[in-house]
């Protein structure tokens, strides 16, 4: 059986931007990739430019494309509601930066 993940990017005014990750989707696996887009956007992109850092962290999960049939994460319309974990990653606006808030397991 699949390990569904859901991240949840939020930026400092509310909008919402939901990706969707249909296997693999444990902490030891999202959390690094989260944070790799942190630290590669960090200072590029203020809560505003959410869909920015979203293009960003697919963009990063595109680099074998040639030689597998789907990426590891896509846009979806929001939680499903059969994830095995949900991930929030907020713009934090007095630290002006994006953060990896919370991890949530069999919500």
């Amino acid at each position: 059986m699949s390990t569904r993940a859901n991240i949840n990017f939020r930026d400092d005014s509310g909008e919402e931007i939901h990706v969707y990750r249909h296997s693999d989707g444990y902490p030891s696996i999202i959390e690094p990739d989260i944070d790799k887009a942190i630290s590669i956007g960090s200072g590029r992109w203020s809560g505003s430019e959410i869909g920015l850092f979203v293009s960003l962290f697919l963009a990063m999960h595109y680099s074998d494309w040639k030689e597998k049939r789907l990426p590891d994460y896509e846009l979806t319309a929001g939680v499903h509601g059969d994830e095995d974990y949900l991930y929030t990653v907020e713009y934090d606006r007095e630290k002006k930066q994006w953060i990896r808030r919370e991890t949530q397991k069999g919500f």
